[in-house]
């Protein structure tokens, strides 16, 4: 339970701070007109409505991810499952420390493939159906593709957005182009 609750700390340090602080940026820059970098904090409303979102998620497909991650790669017991959390809890704790932006998603996923992978592969072989060290290599190879895909298609859906609302956002920032500080 201890390390659980360490991960939702991590994941809110970093995950979290990662997509609001650039979502409150634009806004900062949309409302107040800043459009370099300042040190100012992120609304609460903005924070709000991400943990909403995360909730929102979590109720909705979470069990997918749950039984992909905690059940399909890798058979876990409590023992696995204390030194998955733990160690990457303990890796996005620190990156955070260091300000270093990492996904805790993705830590989760290395932490359980490959304390799954020494874990199981001193039995010489598969288990459960799984491949060598008793981990299903093509479901992470699956996992890690979508993560290398995410970015071409948030590229490419920003570019359609923008090209949908250029008209709109020249006409915008010709109107505001004397900033009212």
């Amino acid at each position: 339970i201890f390390v659980a609750f360490l991960e939702s700390f991590g994941h809110g340090a970093n995950d979290t701070a990662n997509s609001t602080a650039a979502f409150g940026a634009i806004y900062d820059a949309y409302t107040l007109g800043d459009f370099a970098c300042s040190s100012s904090g992120t609304p609460w409303w903005i924070m709000s409505l991400a943990g909403l979102c995360v909730f929102f998620g979590v109720t909705t497909m979470g069990y997918r991810v749950i039984q992909t991650i905690g059940q399909d790669l890798t058979a876990i017991d409590y023992q696995l499952g204390f030194a998955i959390e733990f160690s990457s809890t303990a890796t996005v704790v620190i990156a955070t420390v260091l300000g270093l932006p990492v996904s805790s998603t993705h830590c989760q996923v290395g932490s359980v493939v490959f304390t799954g992978f020494v874990a199981h592969s001193g039995g010489g072989g598969a288990s459960a159906g799984k491949g060598a060290g008793g981990v299903q290599w093509r479901l992470f190879g699956k996992i890690a593709l979508s993560w290398v895909l995410t970015l071409p298609f948030a590229g490419g859906l920003a570019a359609l957005l923008t090209v949908a609302f250029r008209a709109g956002l020249a006409s915008h920032l010709a109107y505001d182009a004397v900033p009212t500080r």
